[in-house]
């Protein structure tokens, strides 16, 4: 009996020209002659060890354990230990530490190749990662003594600790203003929290940072604190958190996501008492980061796959890379998993930049949730065209596949869904000086796209570019979505054919530019009643 041969992973530092193009482009030669070997032999235990690993977290779910057999309420929550590993040889890696060990550009553009790498083989062990940086930025941004405190095992490697995020109630994710979690004051000076937090993806934390709202304080979003609580005291016991259950999720399967009660939880406020919601955005800018490497990083795992299959897979007499529609239709895939990259990385350098005072933070503010909303939707578009190309066999859960297709969907959720990406995109605009430095920096990679093969498609990208200028000046809520496609698009196409000049001699970047740009990069909508009444049904 005739057997297809199944795909094999391979080392993507040596196999993915996208990954190690970026790298290439925005790390100094010294810089990424450090990083290179680590890189490789990471991405080889990626491709090797952590597999297995995977398929064992997958397979031992979290268990809610309320009560132990004398009848005491113990809320213990069991993971597997390979999800354990998986977050200690990530944190060992440096998938946190890096952007603290070389603060600035480089430290972030580091750090998303050690995301994207890990991210196929992590079962969401990055998701308590993702937390625990965004954690680390808040506190040195905001409170100075707790940095001290707490940083240092936060940014570490071995031993180090690990941070919730917990913002989510019943009346809304990304609304925070209806939050309900109330903080009293203690006798001993400190605080207490009281309520319910309907989703917290991190409960194998040592601390959470938690928006709750002061007794007393306005209802509304700017009567918001933000709080640091230690999850477990001295004892080992709960700092007054109870677990209502685990929750029951399309995918992240092996991570413990719970709904918890807070009931007179210890909590110190993070830079004294208001200015809740302006400190959770420092920690947005870089969880939405790790979303969007979070996407891309499968999305190249399952390419690389698809590509080694292509070769090996026989259908009509002739092996699948022969088939000029499969190649028609896989070169579109890759040319929109190398936009992502390149977004990817650069809104990494451009964070990292602003992070260490060398960049334009208002750039950052624009360019990080553009990213979010691009690269989380098209990583996930990716992937789901990808599965396809395996057949019936990427249909099957021993093939390793569909967990990734599951676990990437929900990058386009966290940390603010499109919807919410866009909006923020037009929030991002409203401050002064802000539109003029989106502009600037898109011009000016426009002005570098000089590739002898792309003047048809550089004069394409320069059009839609003049014609977002006056887009985004009009900027409303109706159009949002399309506005921050369009920006997000736009920029895409410049960094492609950026890339591509800056290396003539590799046909394969101004051949993903040229892809890319078939579609339209700018979506100038209409009437925002006749589209009301199209998605109500009258």
């Amino acid at each position: 009996m005739f057997l297809q041969e199944p795909p094999r992973p391979g080392n993507r530092m040596t196999s993915d020209p996208a990954l190690l193009g970026a790298l290439e482009r925005l790390l100094s030669e010294q810089a990424l002659a450090e990083v290179r070997q680590d890189l490789t032999e990471f991405a080889a235990r990626v491709a090797g060890e952590f597999g297995p690993l995977q398929a064992a977290a997958e397979a031992q779910p979290p268990r809610h354990v309320p009560y132990d057999a004398w009848g005491r309420r113990i809320d213990r929550i069991d993971v597997s230990p390979a999800w354990l590993e998986l977050v200690r040889e990530g944190l060992a890696a440096g998938l946190v530490a890096a952007a603290y060990e070389r603060p600035g550009p480089d430290g972030r553009v580091l750090q998303a190749a050690l995301i994207q790498l890990f991210q196929p083989a992590s079962a969401m062990a990055t998701c308590p990662m993702a937390m625990t940086d965004g954690a680390a930025r808040v506190l040195l941004a905001h409170d100075r003594d707790l940095a001290a405190a707490h940083v240092p095992r936060l940014a570490g490697r071995s031993g180090a600790w690990t941070s919730g995020q917990w913002m989510t109630e019943t009346p809304g994710g990304s609304d925070v203003s209806r939050t309900e979690v109330t903080a009293r004051p203690s006798a001993d000076g400190a605080w207490t929290l009281h309520g319910t937090k309907w989703f917290t993806s991190a409960t194998t934390a040592d601390i959470a940072l938690v928006l709750a709202r002061p007794e007393g304080r306005a209802g509304d979003e700017s009567g918001l604190s933000l709080f640091l609580a230690e999850l477990r005291r001295p004892d080992g016991s709960w700092n007054g958190i109870g677990v209502r259950r685990l929750k029951d999720k399309l995918g992240t399967r092996a991570l413990p996501t719970a709904e918890l009660d807070l009931d007179g939880t210890t909590a110190v406020p993070v830079g004294g008492l208001g200015r809740g919601v302006a400190k959770v955005a420092s920690m947005l800018n870089v969880t939405r980061l790790w979303a969007s490497h979070g996407a891309v990083g499968p999305a190249g795992h399952l390419l690389a796959l698809a590509r080694d299959y292509a070769s090996r897979r026989e259908a009509f007499g002739r092996r699948l890379r022969d088939l000029p529609i499969h190649t028609h239709w896989l070169s579109e895939l890759a040319a929109t998993y190398e936009a992502a990259v390149a977004l990817s990385f650069q809104a990494a350098w451009i964070v990292g930049a602003a992070e260490s005072g060398q960049g334009d933070p208002l750039l950052a503010r624009i360019v990080t949730p553009l990213t979010k909303l691009a690269c989380a939707r098209q990583g996930l578009t990716v992937a789901s065209e990808l599965l396809e190309s395996f057949g019936g066999a990427g249909y099957l859960e021993d093939t390793g596949i569909p967990v990734i297709f599951r676990d990437v969907h929900v990058q386009v959720i966290w940390e603010g869904t499109s919807s919410v990406m866009a909006h923020d995109v037009l929030r991002a605009l409203g401050k002064a000086g802000a539109r003029e430095a989106f502009h600037d920096d898109l011009d000016r990679r426009v002005a570098r796209a000089g590739h002898p093969a792309l003047a048809a498609t550089a004069a394409r990208v320069a059009k839609a570019a003049a014609r977002l200028r006056d887009l985004t000046a009009a900027a409303g809520e109706a159009t949002a979505r399309p506005l921050a496609w369009s920006m997000a698009r736009t920029y895409q196409a410049a960094l492609l054919c950026e890339a591509a000049s800056q290396r003539p001699a590799d046909t394969r970047l101004a051949s993903a530019a040229r892809v890319f740009c078939r579609q339209p990069l700018v979506t100038d909508d209409g009437d925002p009643g006749s589209l009301a009444e199209l998605a109500y049904g009258g």
